[in-house]
């Protein structure tokens, strides 16, 4: 039997992650922000780190960081490119783009495909606010999509690890994933060097090993709220 979310869900002609995101966005409010977020994730990343200006890019790309979310940095970079566009000449953005490490026809992607989702949410009655959102629901709106790609620190099983083993396991930043998978936050992240205890993440890539590319902090409380059906629990005296 398909329940209603699902009949929604297969109205939303987008991948059926995103499509959760954006039905769970209009329960929290955040259609506005969710629809950027979602977007971005479905293009490449807009910017550019050339080898040779590695660290000239990183630093400016900094300034749209947010210390707890990939995700929000998203939101602050769609931002400045608004305020922007608003101001420059079709010319001088493009300029603007190239020297600071931004790509511009992925960001004419981006906006396109922002536009795009924003008829089809409309068009089943999903409409945005103007309020400004708070974090703690976008990302319970994005880990309704997610939910394969949710970790635990798994501190327990660092401390008891030898001196080898904890640099084999990524320096005691291993996270227990879905279906116990393993994986590490990749280096590009805002949370590389300060591990949070839970974290949800946009893709789980393999290279030299397991590594979780655009992540965010996320409230235990909020990934058992997403995530109660799936959640084993153990007791014991």
């Amino acid at each position: 039997t398909i329940t209603d979310l699902g009949r929604r869900l297969a109205q939303l002609p987008v991948d059926p992650r995103v499509g959760r995101m954006i039905l769970q966005a209009e329960r929290e409010g955040c259609v506005r922000e969710v629809l950027v977020i979602a977007a971005a994730l479905s293009i490449p990343d807009p910017r550019e780190r050339p080898a040779d200006q590695e660290e000239q890019a990183r630093q400016k790309h900094a300034r749209f960081a947010d210390e707890h979310s990939d995700f929000v940095s998203f939101l602050n970079l769609w931002t400045y490119l608004r305020e922007q566009r608003r101001e420059l000449s079709g010319n001088q953005f493009r300029r603007m783009c190239r020297e600071e490490f931004l790509h511009y026809l992925r960001i004419r992607e981006w906006q396109d495909l922002v536009g795009q989702l924003r008829q089809i949410a409309r068009g089943l009655g999903i409409d945005e606010t103007d309020q400004d959102t708070d974090p703690a629901a976008i990302h319970r709106s994005l880990l309704s999509g997610l939910l394969s790609h949710i970790g635990l620190h798994d501190r327990a099983t660092s401390g008891r690890l030898t001196r080898p083993e904890v640099a084999r396991s990524g320096g005691g930043r291993e996270y227990l994933g879905a279906r116990n998978s393993r994986f590490v936050i990749a280096p590009g992240s805002v949370l590389a060097r300060r591990p949070p205890e839970w974290v949800v993440a946009a893709e789980l890539v393999e290279t030299s090993r397991l590594f979780a590319r655009v992540a965010a902090r996320v409230d235990p409380r909020d990934v058992e709220q997403a995530a109660g059906h799936l959640v084993v629990r153990t007791f014991s005296e």
